[in-house]
């Protein structure tokens, strides 16, 4: 196994993307990129960095040892990196979840004009005001279920929202 496919095993295993593994050691997305195609190879102290964010020693980076997670890393490193990561995952679902909600609900609202026009086919008689059809049979519960969702979407997106409140990750660097 090569060094990059070693980093990148242990960049998944601690469940980063390559952008935030970037972030913590103040490279570019490109350069991690590089490193895991074995295209270039990081110098010492991004070795000793990668170590450190990735809680894993050099020679298990460097393939002499398996690469198993050492002590936790210090300070806020990994650990707030995924919980950056969770919070940004809890804030798409939910913000995906509402949208979902809100064109269901849109779809049911334009269902009501075809309910009033299938009825003025059948039962030969016209409401003139097809919202009346939100009245009649499961329209009600479908209603309600819609905007239980929408709820749900825009709590979920608030959580992940708040949980992020304050952290950014840090700003990448360019590589020479």
């Amino acid at each position: 196994m090569t060094f990059g496919e070693r980093l990148q095993q242990v960049r998944k295993a601690a469940g980063l993307s390559q952008e935030q593994l970037a972030g913590l050691v103040g490279m570019s997305r490109q350069a991690v990129s590089k490193w895991e195609t074995d295209q270039a190879a990081p110098d010492i102290d991004k070795l000793a960095l990668l170590c450190g964010v990735l809680g894993v020693s050099a020679d298990a980076l460097l393939g002499r040892e398996a690469p198993l997670p050492q002590a936790p890393p210090q300070g806020a490193g990994l650990e707030d990196c995924v919980r950056m990561n969770g919070a940004k995952r809890c804030f798409t679902a939910g913000w995906i979840t509402a949208l979902v909600g809100v064109v269901l609900l849109v779809a049911e609202l334009f269902s009501l004009i075809v309910i009033q026009f299938a009825d003025a086919e059948i039962h030969h008689s016209w409401r003139s005001n097809a919202m009346g059809y939100a009245k009649d049979g499961p329209m009600p519960v479908i209603f309600g279920v819609t905007i239980a969702v929408i709820a749900m979407g825009a709590l979920l997106a608030a959580g992940g929202l708040m949980a992020m409140a304050g952290k950014r990750f840090p700003k990448k660097h360019k590589t020479p």
